[in-house]
């Protein structure tokens, strides 16, 4: 960051991303963040502009909680997708993210196939997917359920929990 120090700007974390606008985490607070035009301009795609996680370089308004983005600073992580409709484009979620929870109800919903695919994304975004089965209390055998799961999670610890009866919660705290 200490190029963007010696300009003069802040560092910030983006928290929250809004249609054009971000709220960012800064020393002190949080700002409502807007995108300088050249930052827009020279990306390449969507995927290099700012997303919930990034370290951003920011010059704040003077007595307002407002400011705008001058650079984003390298991704240590990317948990990103294919865009919607788009042959190639990448949409990323989130980034420099330590850890992804996959998270997936105990009922008719399960899905091997789909936890597999979000599995892959977890793996390829460089953070540590771990899976958390809910409603535990609601299966009739949540251990082989976890047991069945664990076929397709080759070393992601998969964890059962009941937000009604606790069951799970502190192996997953």
């Amino acid at each position: 960051f200490e190029p963007y120090l010696a300009d003069g700007l802040i560092a910030g974390r983006v928290a929250v991303q809004h249609r054009g606008a971000y709220d960012v985490l800064v020393e002190g607070g949080e700002l409502r963040c807007d995108v300088t035009g050249r930052l827009v301009h020279e990306a390449a795609s969507a995927a290099e502009l700012p997303v919930v996680g990034d370290w951003v370089a920011i010059a704040a308004r003077a007595g307002e909680s407002s400011g705008t983005v001058q650079a984003v600073l390298p991704r240590r992580t990317r948990f990103s997708r294919k865009t919607a409709w788009q042959a190639a484009e990448e949409q990323v979620l989130a980034a420099n993210v330590d850890v992804v929870f996959l998270v997936t109800s105990l009922n008719e919903d399960l899905n091997l196939r789909r936890l597999e695919r979000y599995l892959t994304l977890g793996w390829e975004s460089g953070a540590q997917p771990v899976i958390v089965l809910t409603k535990s209390d609601l299966h009739p055998a949540p251990e082989a359920a976890v047991a069945e799961v664990g076929t397709i999670a080759y070393g992601v610890p998969v964890h059962a929990v009941s937000n009604r009866t606790g069951a799970g919660l502190d192996e997953v705290r």
